[in-house]
């Protein structure tokens, strides 16, 4: 079983960022560990595990404050 590192607050942004890595793998970029047996998504899974993906996670977006109409 995989233990999810402090940095990343979900199981569910764990394997978003996992797939988008796999990605990038599949699409022709290079590995950051020497894996030559093993499936794009379980590279990408190490490497984050070993913090070699750099990524940042959004702020969530506040609520714009209400404007008051005018009163007449």
């Amino acid at each position: 079983m995989i233990t999810i590192p402090d940095n990343i607050d979900s199981k569910y942004r764990f394997v978003i960022l996992s797939a988008l890595r796999a990605r990038q793998i599949q699409g022709g970029s290079m590995p950051m560990i020497k894996e030559p047996r093993h499936k794009s998504t379980q590279i990408a899974q190490k490497e984050i595990l070993q913090g070699l993906v750099k990524f940042r996670i959004p702020e969530k977006a506040e609520k714009p404050a209400e404007v008051e109409e005018p009163e007449e």
